[in-house]
């Protein structure tokens, strides 16, 4: 695992009062190494770094958080900060999503920048088919690698299914009996039926994932149980790889995933440090 570093943002106040209120977590994804110690010496709080660059302080940028933007933590308490290597990107507007195809809205998130987790129907499963609303709005201005909430909506059905588990052919039988004086011959028309069943989709998450000293072809998982085999997959390229759930990770979301350092590296140069990934099983 990468090396952590605990950073002391402003000295402790001896004479601070023990009843001084709760501070609201600032957003800092996406932002500079010198930001976070302005934005953090500010607000009177800690806070500890792991990932690229963290053990040395040659970290660029912050790639995720921990509490979230918004949370409420104690004065000088600590936050969590995993670093990145990446250069500082500006601003990001929010595009316009509702109405969107779901390969539409892949596309214009990652010309965009940014990420997005999506809810509704479809969502879980991956059986979306469009976007129906989205947070923030259309035009908002956000951090670079943000990510925006999309509500989305299974395939409108415009006329009835013709049912594809079933299919029935009929065949014919015929049997010959004989009287004295005539022959009759009975058909008897005989039906087969035959039953496919369909596969179960699959289930899958979005969050992020980074990477440790661990044997190839394993991973560790918050939730996932032992033994299970799981897909990931780079959101930002494409790139996949699979692996057996055989160890716990703590982190927390958005965190999902760490995998060992020779597959991170086949999604991701090592020195990303943290990906956006979509895990399924």
């Amino acid at each position: 695992m990468f090396a952590a570093s605990l950073v002391l943002s402003t000295p402790l106040n001896a004479e601070a009062s023990p009843s001084h209120a709760p501070i609201h977590m600032p957003d800092l994804i996406g932002d500079s190494r010198a930001n976070v110690y302005a934005v953090m010496a500010a607000k009177g709080l800690y806070f500890s770094t792991s990932g690229p660059g963290a053990s040395n302080g040659t970290w660029i940028t912050v790639a995720a958080q921990s509490p979230a933007p918004g949370v409420l933590i104690a004065w000088h308490g600590q936050a969590k900060i995993i670093t990145s290597m990446a250069r500082f990107v500006g601003p990001r507007k929010v595009p316009k999503l509702v109405g969107l195809s779901k390969a539409a809205v892949y596309k214009a998130m990652k010309s965009a920048g940014l990420y997005f987790d999506t809810t509704g129907p479809g969502a879980f499963s991956g059986a979306w088919a469009r976007a129906v609303a989205q947070s923030p709005a259309a035009g908002t201005v956000v951090k670079f690698q943000s990510v925006v909430l999309v509500h989305v909506a299974l395939p409108v059905v415009t006329k009835k299914p013709v049912p594809t588990s079933t299919t029935t052919s009929t065949s014919t039988t015929s049997t010959t009996t004989t009287y004295p004086g005539e022959t009759t011959t009975t058909t008897v028309p005989e039906a087969t039926t035959t039953t496919t069943i369909k596969p179960v989709p699959k289930r899958y998450v979005v969050g992020d994932a980074t990477w440790y000293s661990y044997i190839p072809g394993r991973c560790a998982s918050p939730t996932l149980p032992f033994g299970l085999r799981v897909t990931v997959v780079n959101l930002a390229n494409g790139n996949s790889i699979s692996c057996v759930v055989t160890d716990r990770e703590n982190a927390g979301y958005p965190r999902v995933i760490d995998l060992s350092e020779t597959q991170f590296a086949q999604l991701s140069p090592l020195a990303s440090g943290v990906i956006r990934v979509r895990v399924s099983w």
